[in-house]
């Protein structure tokens, strides 16, 4: 991906208009289009202004390849994460990705004990978001918009019209699923 295509990725991805970026920058909404057409280069002082507007490295602006810390999340380097509850036999491990803090997703690997209940006031997520789960196995029984939603190992739901607002285990073994958030709309 060359240099204006990334640029482009990266100010949409982040929310922010050209004219947005332009502005913080210190440059014409023109000279950002022409950057992102690849009709115009900037200086370095105004490739490092831009990188620190989009909270990214000019380093991702312009090399060719990211660091596999960026992409990869090996097993090893997930983060335990604490949520400030005690929950009843619950372990969030997010899935903890380098480089910029611009993500359209956050992706974390739960395991749920038998016998559990993990409520809404309890999820480390509480933004307005979109929630996709994957079970990798065991059994989870989810709540959302007033309805239980029953999955077993190999089932995916979708959520985004309804919060979920509970999920419980009432299986026999541990229960362990991928929880992926974005934000709505994104």
């Amino acid at each position: 991906m060359d240099f204006g295509a990334r640029l482009k990725k990266i100010r949409t991805n982040s929310g922010m208009s050209a004219r947005d970026l332009a502005d913080k920058v210190g440059v014409s909404a023109s000279f950002i289009y022409q950057l992102e057409r690849g009709e115009a280069a900037p200086s370095y002082s105004t490739l490092k202004r831009i990188a620190s507007v989009l909270g990214t490295a000019v380093s991702v602006l312009t090399d060719d390849e990211f660091p596999d810390e960026w992409v990869v999340v090996r097993k090893a380097g997930r983060k335990r994460l604490v949520t400030g509850h005690e929950i009843c036999g619950a372990e969030v491990r997010l899935l903890a990705f380098l480089g910029s803090r611009n993500k359209r997703m956050q992706g974390s690997i739960v395991t749920l004990q038998p016998g559990c209940d993990y409520s809404k006031e309890e999820f480390p997520f509480s933004h307005d978001r979109d929630d996709f789960v994957y079970v990798l196995e065991g059994i989870l029984d989810i709540e959302s918009g007033g309805k239980w939603y029953h999955l077993e190992e190999g089932d995916a739901a979708y959520f985004s019209l309804h919060d979920m607002e509970s999920i419980r285990n009432q299986g026999e073994i541990p229960a362990q699923f991928l929880w992926m958030v974005s934000p709505s709309g994104a």
